[in-house]
């Protein structure tokens, strides 16, 4: 008689066999596997409950400090087990578990597990609570059971478990260990594959449990501009910068004190800014762009960045960038901006220049963008798809350009000369460039820049090269006019 027939010939096997015909496939396989161990009876008889019911007896131990991250992992290996793994663990304990009870119920679940997982995640810790826990399965368990050790990778396994299943908490380390519980063949005698359908799942399974149990090292951000965090009620309904100013300041660097010229933190953001100078007469193009931009955000519309600039009173010049928001989740609701300050060398002070001056010396750069980032550029030969690309971004930023300047429209432009036949012949060319362009989009250029139209598109810029040529002319006229105090 094989040893496999004599071990299922023993009485007490012989007996559950009789009553649980069902099961009669799972236990001879248990029985062949397990025939020529010393304990063989004992760990067939241990495993009765598994095979019968279909699930593994798992004991899950773990010190109290580590609860998150047993939780994230027994939740995890519930669900993907199809629940075939009953895993019991402290958290579950009820709250009357305490002292001898405590002590009785880890006896006694330990006892009846199939595998004992002991999760080791803190390289610091010591090992007298696990070794406890340890013992009493060891104390009581056969050679169908399983000890496994998942542990962070700098922690030395402690020495009366060096011979046991260690699972380091590395990608590689986890896939195999995830692969033995739900892929193997027998992963406890006599029970087959606890869920081969979710093999191509294994990877991130293994990826979530490696950053459950190596807590992520805790990123320091250091940011080299001056930087605060603002916390904005709906930020998509604001109608005002006045509402803006009653954002609160959640956080703010240093360097953004520094250049507020703050000891401390402000409350809200109008209290925050107030000390730049002449906060109430001087120039807040820059405060409606900064609200255009966080109410563009708020209702999650694309937006250009801000283009004006604020003045310290050192006379350096700043500019507000929106560069980041922390939401609820991935799509929850926005709960911070943030906002850097970033020094801008380019923009000339004018705060001394008389006003039409100042305006005219606007125009004068816009219109020589004009002639060489648009006319000569795009106006001259032939043109691609990227050409036209191009194209619309340099309009575009010179039109953003333009705007955070305020240099204003058609009628403050005339105004900056005063001959008759100037504004007439300014104005004349103010209508030829509404034919090519304007708001409603219905200008030949649009149209053409539309469509792609890679060899219209030229010839209606070239007719433009003359226009901005006499304009020059005019305005660099006026302009040494107005230098000299004509």
């Amino acid at each position: 008689m094989s040893r496999v027939e004599e071990l299922l010939k023993e009485k007490e096997i012989a007996d559950f066999l009789k009553t649980h015909q069902g099961a009669a496939g799972e236990i001879r396989a248990a029985a062949e596997f397990l025939a020529n161990e010393t304990d063989a009876k004992t760990s067939l008889i241990k495993l009765f409950p598994a095979l019968t019911q279909k699930k593994i007896s798992v004991f899950f131990s773990y010190k109290k400090k580590d609860e998150e991250t047993a939780k994230i992992i027994v939740e995890l290996l519930r669900k993907k087990s199809a629940r075939k793994l009953k895993i019991t663990y402290q958290y579950e304990f009820g709250d009357d578990v305490v002292g001898k009870k405590w002590r009785d119920k880890i006896y006694e679940e330990a006892g009846k597990a199939n595998w004992f997982i002991l999760l080791l995640p803190d390289p610091r810790d010591d090992w007298d609570w696990c070794l406890y826990e340890t013992g009493l399965f060891e104390a009581q368990s056969t050679s169908a059971d399983r000890l496994i050790c998942l542990h962070h990778p700098k922690t030395s396994i402690p020495s009366p478990i060096e011979g046991y299943q260690a699972v380091k908490a590395e990608n590689p380390d986890v896939d195999k260990f995830l692969r033995m519980i739900f892929l193997s063949t027998d992963p406890v005698p006599g029970f087959g594959p606890l869920n081969s359908d979710i093999e191509d799942e294994i990877p991130e399974m293994a990826r979530k449990i490696v950053n459950a149990i190596r807590t992520p090292t805790k990123v320091v951000r250091e940011i080299y501009e001056p930087w605060i965090e603002l916390r904005i009620k709906n930020p998509g309904e604001l109608e005002n910068k006045d509402q803006l100013d009653q954002a609160l300041v959640e956080t703010a660097n240093q360097k953004a004190l520094d250049l507020f010229r703050l000891l401390k933190k402000k409350r809200t953001w109008g209290e925050f800014r107030r000390n730049l100078p002449g906060s109430k007469t001087s120039d807040h193009r820059w405060r409606e762009d900064l609200l255009r931009v966080i109410r563009k955000i708020g209702n999650d519309l694309q937006f250009y960045p801000i283009q004006s600039v604020f003045q310290t009173r050192e006379g350096k010049m700043y500019r507000p960038v929106v560069c980041a928001v922390d939401r609820e989740g991935e799509d929850g609701p926005i709960k911070t901006f943030h906002l850097t300050f970033t020094e801008d060398v380019a923009t000339v002070d004018r705060s001394a220049m008389p006003k039409n001056l100042s305006a005219l010396a606007n125009t004068l750069r816009s219109t020589f963008r004009f002639r060489w980032e648009i006319l000569e550029k795009f106006g001259k030969g032939t043109m691609t798809e990227e050409d036209v690309e191009r194209l619309s971004t340099a309009l575009m930023r010179i039109q953003q350009d333009w705007e955070s300047r305020s240099i204003g429209g058609e009628k403050e432009i005339l105004e900056l000369f005063q001959q008759k036949d100037e504004q007439k012949r300014i104005l004349e060319m103010f209508t030829s460039w509404y034919k090519a362009m304007n708001n409603d989009k219905t200008g030949e250029l649009d149209i053409a820049i539309e469509n792609k139209d890679m060899e219209k598109i030229p010839k209606i810029l070239k007719n433009f090269l003359p226009l901005n040529q006499e304009f020059l002319e005019m305005a660099a006229d006026r302009f040494a006019k107005l230098v000299s105090g004509n």
